[in-house]
């Protein structure tokens, strides 16, 4: 692969253009930003830990068995059934 050179910004051109707009060029210190990058590449990558998988479920291939669900109510004897039958 060919070797790329670094970008360099035309620093005095951008300032010209910022105040011909009437803003005020403002540029980080390059010795500041040089540490900031030199502190970021010295912290520890954290190592990455993959989750767990899901467990499998598996289906219950078994027969299906019927649940009745509703009561049959002609046995079923009421508070005020026997109240009457009392009487």
């Amino acid at each position: 692969m060919p070797r790329v050179s670094p970008f360099v910004l035309p620093m005095d051109e951008l300032r010209q253009i910022a105040e011909a707009a009437g803003l005020q060029w403002i540029n980080s210190d390059a010795e500041r930003v040089a540490l900031a990058q030199a502190a970021i590449a010295a912290t520890p990558t954290v190592p990455h830990v993959p989750r767990e998988p899901k467990r499998v479920v598996l289906a219950d291939e078994g027969p299906l068995v019927l649940v009745e669900t509703r009561r049959d109510l002609k046995d079923l004897v009421l508070p005020f059934d026997k109240a009457a039958s009392t009487n």
